[in-house]
């Protein structure tokens, strides 16, 4: 076996890398965006989403 074959075992394959954002579809550009599937304004990490809006019911106030 070369050295060549050798190296080229030894390394690890590098992580996943996507295309386009898994939000949005736009092609992503950035080594860091490519690598977590999401393009600078679509990472759920940077921008969350709002919590869901929650309808209790409550007793009324008494004198209205």
């Amino acid at each position: 076996m070369t050295n060549q074959q050798q190296l080229h075992l030894d390394t690890q394959a590098p992580a996943h890398r996507y295309r386009y954002c898994r939000r949005c579809g736009r092609p992503l550009k950035a080594q860091d965006s490519r690598l977590r599937g999401y393009g600078e304004h679509c990472d759920p990490t940077q921008h969350p989403k709002p919590a869901p809006a929650r309808n209790i019911d409550q007793d009324h106030i008494p004198g209205t």
